[in-house]
């Protein structure tokens, strides 16, 4: 199966934050008053795309770092809660990805309904995901002593 990930989002970060001088820029003129509302709604959406895309990137980091490790079958069976937990931001994770590549389209990808939280309820649940893995792996470490290169 193909999965996506974010890459080269610089660009995109780069004229998000230009947009985002811009309006200010523009809700400071005098002369804003017509468009006023339609300039504040592009400021809002271009906040909650600063927000959505910080908290995707991470959790596509800390994603990108978690897949090896569980789709190994002995740290499934090692810690099977995580595992659990993992295979379900993994789906949510790659049918996000899936629908992006569906339809590349910054604004409205981020705009969809409770992205944002629910992208940020998975990078909790990551950060819980990997606390498990290192305490697991510092067990280990401390009964094979060899294991500290890890």
């Amino acid at each position: 199966a193909d999965v996506w990930i974010l890459g080269g989002v610089e660009d995109v970060i780069t004229n998000l934050e230009d947009s985002q001088v811009s309006l200010q820029t523009i809700l400071a003129s005098r002369f804003v008053g017509g468009i006023r509302a339609e300039v504040e709604e592009w400021e809002k959406k271009l906040s909650l795309l600063s927000e959505v895309l910080d908290e995707w990137l991470a959790c596509q980091r800390a994603w990108m770092y978690l897949e090896n490790i569980f789709s190994a079958e002995d740290i499934q069976k090692q810690l099977p809660a995580e595992s659990v937990k993992f295979m379900k931001i993994d789906k949510f994770f790659k049918d996000r990805m899936r629908k992006c590549h569906e339809r590349p389209n910054v604004i409205g990808q981020v705009t969809a309904p409770k992205l944002l939280e629910t992208f940020v309820d998975a990078n909790k649940s990551l950060d819980e995901i990997q606390k498990s893995l290192e305490d697991y792996l510092e067990t280990k470490r401390q009964a094979f002593a060899r294991f500290y290169f890890l």
